[in-house]
C-alpha cells in the first residue's frame, strides 16, 4: 500500500471519483504515449515520450513528494522504496516502465482501500444510524434542529419510527425501543418514565418525551465510533516488533535491489526487487485485523476500548465477577423492613431514601423503589458523602443519617440486640442487609434480594469449555449471600466481605503469580478492580459513569453472555494477525528473490505486490463475519 494511502484511521469514501479519475488519466496518457512512439519519427516519439512523462507525473509524482516528506519527518515510508524504483526507471531511461508501475501501484493502493472498508464496515453502519435531527420542545413548541443545536437538558419529542437522537432519560410515555446499533440485542426493549434511552436506537410504536443527558460525541453511540476509529492507534501488544522490524526493512531492500543489480548487472532486477519488496503486506497485517475486530465487537453490543483489550481477553486465564449487578440483574427489591423497637417502618424507609436519592448503585435504586411504591415524599439529604464499599452518609432534618454495611459502624456489635437474629436469618435466606444509623443509632435495617441472570450459569460453563482456570465472585456482600449465588451459577471461589481495596489486591496476588486476570463489574466500588484488571469489563447500561470510564471494554446491553463470544473473537485476532505476518514475510521473501532471479519484470511486481495486499486485507475483514460458539 502506498504510504498516503495508508493511514486506515482516515474514513472516508474511498471510490472518490477524483482519486480514479486521475489514476485513469494517468493510464490512459501512459498507453497514448506508448501507441504514439511505435508510429515512428522522432516528432512523434517526443510527442509520445511527454505523454508518459505526464503519467509518471500525475500518478508517480506524489508517491515521491510521500517519501520526501517522510524522509525530513524521519519516520518510516514504505514510499522510499517505490519512489526509489519510480526514479530509477526514469534515470535508466524505462520511462514507460515508470509510467506503468506507478499507474498499477496508485490504482492497486486504492483498490485496497475500498477492499478495507469491509473490514471496518460497522464503522459505516454506525454512521448511518447517526440521527441528523432532532425535535425540541419549547414550551407547547415543537422545533426540528440539526443535531448538533441540541444542548443538554433539552426535552426531546421522539415520534414512533423516529432515531432517538441523544443519550437521555425518557420523562414521558411508554414505548419499544429498538437498541441494537447499541447492544447488539436484536429483541426492542420497553420504555417507561425515568429509563435510559441511547442515541441511534429507534423508538418502535410511542410516542416518548426524553430530557437530554449527553450529546455529540459523549453519547454512547458517539463513543463507539470514535474508539472504533481509533482503534488500529491500539495495537495488541505481543505484535509490536512489527514497529521495530519496519525501520530495518527499508534498508534490507535496498541492499537486496544493489545486490540483485552488482551479480546480474540486469537494472530491471533492481528496480523489480524495490517494488516487490514494499512490505506493505506486512504493514496492513496489525491495523486492518484490530479495526475488524473491534467493529465486529461494536455490532455485537460490546464496545472496546482498543486492540490491545482484545489481545488480553484472548490471553487471561483467570476473571473475577462482581455479583450486585454483574451475576445478578441488578434489579434489587426490598422484600422486608425490619426496624428497632420505638421506630416505625416509613421513617427507616424515609430516612434511607433521603440519602440513597441520587446514587446509581442498584441497591439505593431497590430502597427509592420502595418509597415510591409506600408513596412516600423524599428529598435529598444534603452533605452527602460515599464510603466506597461501605455505604452513603448524609443530613437529614438535622440529623447525620447513614445506609450501607454493618461495618459503618464496626461490624456486627453495633447492632442492637434485638435486631442481630433478624439480620442473621436475613443473610441466611440469601438477602443483603442495608443498615440504617441515625447519628449512631441503629434504626432497623432494608433487606434486599436479587435474582441471577439468566443465562449466567451457561456463560460460567462456555468460559470453563474455553480453559479458564480460575473462576470467581468478589463482593462486598455477606457470605450466605456470595454462596447462594456462586451455587446457582455454578462457582466455587468465592470471596464475601470485600472492600475495594480488598479486590484490588486479590487480583494483584493472582498477577503476581504470572495470572491475566479479566474482572467484570459495574459499580463505584468495582473501579479500582476494573483499572487493576488485566482487562476490566464494565456492564454499560447500569454501569457507573465511573466503572465506564475505568473500564476497558463495555457490555452496552449488561449481557455476560457476550464473555464467551468476546474471548473467541479475541484469540481469531490474534490468530488471523499472526497469519497475515507470516504471509507477509513469506510473500516479501518469495517475491524479492523472484524479483533479484529475473522471473519477474517490474510491472509484474507492482501486480503481485497490489495482490498480496488485497489477501492480508480480505483475511483481516473475515473477522467481520465471526459468530463465536454460541452467539
Amino acid at each position: 500500500m502506498i504510504g498516503r494511502f495508508a493511514t486506515l484511521g482516515v474514513y472516508r469514501e474511498l471510490l472518490q471519483h477524483e482519486e480514479f479519475l486521475k489514476v485513469g488519466c494517468g493510464a490512459l496518457l501512459a498507453l497514448g504515449g506508448f501507441l504514439v512512439v511505435r508510429q515512428g519519427g522522432s516528432t512523434w516519439e517526443l510527442i509520445g515520450q511527454g505523454m508518459i512523462l505526464a503519467s509518471v507525473a500525475i500518478n508517480g509524482l506524489p508517491v515521491i513528494l510521500g517519501a520526501v516528506r517522510g524522509i525530513l519527518e524521519r519516520r518510516v515510508n514504505v514510499d522510499e522504496l517505490l519512489a526509489l524504483a519510480i526514479i530509477a526507471c526514469l534515470v535508466g531511461g524505462e520511462w514507460l516502465t515508470a509510467a506503468v508501475v506507478s499507474t498499477i501501484m496508485v490504482l492497486g493502493a486504492l483498490i485496497e482501500e475500498a477492499t478495507a472498508e469491509s473490514a471496518r464496515k460497522s464503522i459505516q453502519t454506525l454512521i448511518r444510524v447517526s440521527p441528523k435531527t432532532a425535535t425540541v420542545l419549547r414550551g407547547e413548541t415543537a422545533v426540528t434542529v440539526a443535531v448538533e443545536e441540541v444542548r443538554i437538558g433539552d426535552l426531546l419529542l421522539v415520534k414512533p419510527g423516529e432515531q432517538i437522537p441523544v443519550d437521555g432519560v425518557v420523562s414521558l410515555g411508554a414505548s419499544a425501543v429498538d437498541e441494537s446499533a447499541i447492544t447488539g440485542e436484536s429483541m426492542p426493549r420497553e420504555k417507561h418514565a425515568g429509563d435510559q434511552v441511547y442515541a441511534g436506537t429507534l423508538n418502535h410504536n410511542g410516542v416518548l418525551q426524553v430530557r437530554a443527558q449527553r450529546i455529540g460525541e459523549d453519547t454512547t453511540l458517539g463513543q463507539v465510533i470514535r474508539l472504533v476509529s481509533e482503534a488500529e492507534a491500539h495495537k495488541p501488544k505481543t505484535i509490536a516488533f512489527i514497529d521495530r522490524f519496519a525501520k530495518y526493512f527499508t534498508p534490507f531492500i535496498l541492499g537486496c535491489a544493489l545486490a540483485a543489480w552488482l551479480f546480474t548487472g540486469e537494472f530491471s532486477r533492481a528496480v523489480a526487487v524495490l517494488i516487490v519488496g514494499c512490505p506493505c503486506a506486512l504493514i496492513l497485517a496489525v491495523p486492518t485485523a484490530t479495526v475488524a475486530a473491534v467493529g465486529r465487537a461494536a455490532r455485537a453490543g460490546v464496545l472496546v476500548k482498543g486492540g490491545q483489550h482484545l489481545e488480553g481477553i484472548a490471553l487471561a486465564d483467570t476473571v473475577f465477577f462482581d455479583k450486585t449487578g454483574t451475576l445478578t440483574e441488578g434489579n434489587p427489591r426490598v422484600e422486608a423492613i425490619v426496624t428497632a423497637e420505638g421506630i416505625g417502618g416509613e421513617d427507616l424507609l424515609h430516612s434511607a431514601a433521603a440519602v440513597e436519592c441520587n446514587s446509581t448503585h442498584p441497591l439505593a435504586r431497590a430502597v427509592l423503589q420502595a418509597a415510591h411504591y409506600a408513596r412516600l415524599t423524599v428529598t435529598a439529604a444534603g452533605d452527602l458523602f460515599t464510603e466506597i464499599g461501605l455505604g452513603v452518609r448524609g443530613a437529614v432534618g438535622g440529623s447525620l443519617v447513614e445506609v450501607g454495611s454493618v461495618y459503618l459502624h464496626g461490624g456486627v456489635g453495633a447492632v442492637p440486640e434485638d435486631l442481630r437474629a433478624r439480620l442473621e436469618a436475613a443473610k441466611e435466606q440469601g438477602a443483603t442487609p442495608l443498615m440504617v444509623f441515625r447519628d449512631s443509632q441503629a434504626l432497623g435495617f432494608l433487606s434486599v434480594s436479587d435474582r441471577v441472570r439468566a443465562g449466567a450459569a451457561t456463560t460460567i460453563d462456555e468460559l470453563r469449555g474455553l480453559g479458564f482456570g480460575e473462576i470467581g465472585i468478589l463482593s462486598g456482600d455477606h457470605q450466605q449471600s456470595v454462596r447462594l449465588v456462586g451455587g446457582k451459577v455454578g462457582i466455587n471461589s468465592l470471596w464475601h466481605g470485600l472492600k475495594p481495596n480488598d479486590k484490588l489486591h486479590l487480583i494483584q496476588d493472582r498477577q503476581k503469580k504470572g495470572r491475566r486476570v479479566i474482572y467484570v463489574g459495574d459499580g463505584i466500588n468495582d473501579a479500582p478492580a476494573l483499572a487493576v484488571a488485566d482487562v476490566g469489563v464494565a456492564m454499560g447500561a447500569r454501569g457507573t459513569e465511573v466503572a465506564l470510564e475505568t473500564a476497558d471494554i463495555a457490555l452496552m446491553g449488561d449481557d455476560i453472555g457476550r464473555l464467551p463470544f468476546l474471548v473467541g473473537l479475541g484469540r481469531r485476532m490474534l490468530l488471523i494477525i499472526k497469519l497475515n505476518i507470516a504471509f507477509g514475510l513469506v510473500f516479501n521473501l518469495v517475491s524479492v528473490l523472484a524479483g533479484a532471479s529475473g522471473l519477474i519484470s517490474p510491472i509484474v511486481g507492482a501486480v503481485v505486490h497490489n495482490v498480496g495486499s488485497v489477501l492480508v486485507v480480505l483475511s483481516s475483514a473475515s473477522l467481520g463475519l465471526y459468530r463465536g460458539s454460541s452467539r
